[in-house]
């Protein structure tokens, strides 16, 4: 592994629990998703009451998160939501802000906190199935880093 990507996999853990909390919700949304979103779609069955209050804890992450950018770095996270919508993956995304270090961690311990909140409003056969999808999923981001590197150039 180069020193690149040694230095890219905390921003791309810290992506990765930033949108965890996120997924139930999404996956409870009425209409279905389209794009990324749609193959991550798993069933936890929420009440109305999980669904309040996760929704609560992203907004609340959302706007934590916001008070740690700079405008410009909010800028660029803005017009990169257009992006997102033609391919770009978020990992460059955020990768692109240039966070200093002092952002990275409270990002990070942001994050954190948002998904063991998230947790707290799943019962124990919920958490268990995010889990274990949380698990399929990076089984598969590997997988899929493994054939990237494998391929011939």
């Amino acid at each position: 592994m180069d020193l690149k990507r040694l230095f890219l996999l905390p921003g791309a853990l810290a992506l990765a629990l930033s949108y965890a909390p996120m997924l139930p919700v999404v996956a409870q949304t009425p209409s279905a998703p389209t794009g990324q979103y749609q193959k991550h779609r798993i069933n936890l069955n929420l009440t109305d009451d999980q669904k309040a209050q996760l929704k609560q804890i992203h907004e609340s992450t959302r706007s934590q998160i916001d008070a740690v950018l700079t405008s410009e770095q909010k800028a660029q996270l803005a017009s990169a939501k257009g992006q997102r919508q033609q391919g770009q993956k978020p990992r460059k995304v955020w990768a692109s802000l240039n966070l200093t270090a002092e952002q990275k961690a409270k990002i990070r311990a942001i994050r954190e906190d948002a998904k063991q909140k998230s947790d707290a409003v799943l019962t124990s056969e919920q958490r268990q199935q995010l889990q274990q999808q949380r698990q399929q999923w990076q089984q598969n981001r590997r997988s899929r880093q493994n054939n990237s590197q494998q391929t011939p150039q």
